[in-house]
């Protein structure tokens, strides 16, 4: 985030600063706009490059499918236990 915000701010005073002699109204205009441009293709680079190394599983996917495995299996445990009676409890009170 702070890449952006620098990417942003650093474009938009380099924009405004060779515009100004041309034409301060140009700078006010234009400055702002190449700014969130620059911000708009940061944001793409770092997607971009993020995404290059993320080939193949993470690890976490592979974690998490070797949990849901093993609830999997606990579960079908469960299900074949014996049943176990059921306990009532009488004369309860309310506070």
């Amino acid at each position: 985030m702070i890449v952006l915000i620098a990417a942003g701010i650093a474009s938009g005073l380099t924009t405004a600063a060779i515009l100004t002699p041309v034409s301060p109204l140009a700078a006010l205009v234009i400055a702002p706009l190449a700014a969130s441009m620059s911000v708009v293709l940061a944001c793409i680079l770092i997607a971009w490059r993020n995404a290059r190394y993320d080939l193949g599983p993470s690890d976490l996917e592979v974690e998490t499918d070797s949990m849901v495995a093993a609830l999997c299996e606990v579960a079908q445990r469960g299900k074949t236990a014996p049943h176990v009676a059921k306990v009532r409890i009488r004369n309860i009170r309310s506070a």
